[in-house]
């Protein structure tokens, strides 16, 4: 699905560096349903940083429970089970097993 209107996708404001870098490129994300397309980015809780003009390039959709370290846009060597659990722990404690998630690319739109 492509948006029209921007979304808007929140943060845990320990990832504002890594996604302003362009280190962290990808979210992955589990009953939120990321459109494609212009995107407003909101660490929350961050002490400086304001909403952030963004595009959600593609979102595609795995299985939780099988979802490789490739897929994930993670390091090759990840331990995907620690991944799931970290998941689990730091944003969706009901998430099960099973569940179908989204990865959604991500880009930063160029300052003016």
């Amino acid at each position: 699905m492509v948006s029209a209107a921007p979304s808007t996708i929140h943060f845990h404001r320990k990832h504002y560096e890594a996604v302003m870098s362009g280190e962290k490129v990808t979210t992955v994300r589990w009953n939120e349903d990321v459109p494609v397309g212009a995107a407003v980015f909101v660490f929350d809780e961050h002490p400086a940083a304001g909403p952030m003009p963004g595009t959600v390039i593609a979102v595609h959709q795995y299985r939780l429970d099988i979802l490789t370290a490739e897929q994930a846009h993670q390091p090759p060597g990840t331990d995907m089970q620690l991944f799931t659990k970290q998941l689990r722990e730091d944003y969706y404690p009901d998430m099960p097993s099973d569940a179908v998630v989204e990865v959604a690319q991500l880009a930063i739109e160029a300052s003016q």
